[in-house]
């Protein structure tokens, strides 16, 4: 099969004659769209442990079966599966935290490739038909979305709350995207890059570069009432914008660490944030299968539209290429099409 391999850092081959996953008891799908995500930034840039090359990257897919064990999926069915999930019997995922199990079930194969195999258990759990109305692109991002849900679960999310995003990459603006479709009554995002701003401010937010707004917390209240916002995402990997950020949530509000700092990162938590303003720190990485399963209907039912957040479509040739103005920022979504 073609497939677009990391080999080094900064380095993916595409390669013709990579060998096909093996079939086995599961879905061989024909992969149609895959997303690049950070993590596949992290990895390429050689960050990321437990990622090593060679290796297949991509991990937001979907596409076609092209082999089926499964009674219930067919050769030809439009279908998109989860890139894990837990094992179901671990302390974790019985305790409502699968994205933290340490027996998970994969893919056997990165996405950035024609073909992926995915095991009976995982599609089991996981595995959705994609409707005939939904583009494979908008289906690949259940992944991201369902990353996103986590997100504002953990901040026990309620219709007519007001939020802050500060960081306005993909991942970002996909918080602003579901905070709107769950009823925020006012969205607001904070990020430096004009174009985010620009997007961000068409999707109905209230927008400020932080570079001319330095007190955050002070904006943050200005546009809630005096209060500041119920919730705060943070979605940036960098440790002076999060702490830059602490002074905005309300008191009683959440303050979300999303972005995912290195491992030796160390913040400045004041106690002030915690003690008095009875501000709720959080964190989450992943999702769980209830997430997932979310996601995948509500792009099913055209809850969510992701148009706007797709910069530019690449072919598994140009997955470095696609990868390397992710890194730059001179895209918000690339998104691999086969």
């Amino acid at each position: 099969m073609k497939a677009a391999v990391y080999t080094a850092p900064h380095k993916i081959e595409f390669i013709q004659d990579y060998p096909d996953p093996e079939m086995g008891d599961g879905l061989m799908i024909q992969v149609k769209a895959s997303g690049v995500c950070a993590t596949d930034v992290k990895a390429y840039k050689g960050l990321r442990y437990g990622m090593e090359p060679p290796m297949i990257l991509g991990h937001e897919f979907a596409g076609e079966v092209l082999a089926s064990s499964m009674e219930d999926y067919k050769i030809g069915e439009r279908v998109s599966v989860a890139p894990y999930a837990g094992c179901g019997i671990c302390d974790f995922c019985l305790n409502d935290h699968e994205e933290l199990c340490k027996d998970k079930v994969f893919t056997t194969n990165g996405c950035f490739a024609e073909k992926l195999f995915v095991p009976r258990d995982l599609v089991n759990k996981t595995g959705w038909k994609i409707s005939q109305n939904v583009p494979f692109m908008d289906a690949a991002l259940a992944e991201p979305l369902a990353c996103v849900i986590l997100s504002l679960r953990s901040c026990r999310w309620e219709p007519g709350w007001t939020i802050m995003v500060v960081g306005g990459g993909f991942m970002g603006i996909l918080h602003v995207l579901l905070a709107q479709a769950w009823g925020a009554s006012k969205i607001i995002l904070s990020e430096p890059n004009l174009p985010r701003r620009a997007l961000a401010e068409e999707l109905g937010a209230i927008v400020c570069d932080p570079n001319e707004n330095v007190d955050l917390g002070r904006y943050a209240r200005d546009h809630t009432d005096g209060y500041g916002p119920h919730v705060v995402i943070a979605s940036i990997a960098n440790e002076k914008v999060v702490e830059s950020a602490f002074d905005c949530p309300r008191p009683g509000g959440y303050y979300h660490m999303f972005g995912g700092l290195p491992k030796q990162s160390s913040i400045t938590i004041p106690s002030f944030l915690t003690h008095y303003k009875e501000v709720t720190l959080v964190g989450t990485s992943g999702y769980r299968t209830k997430d997932y399963r979310l996601a995948s209907n509500l792009i099913n039912e055209g809850k969510i539209d992701f148009q706007p957040l797709f910069s530019k479509t690449f072919s598994l040739k140009q997955v470095g290429s696609a990868i390397e103005q992710v890194v730059n920022q001179e895209i918000l979504k690339a998104m691999i099409l086969e």
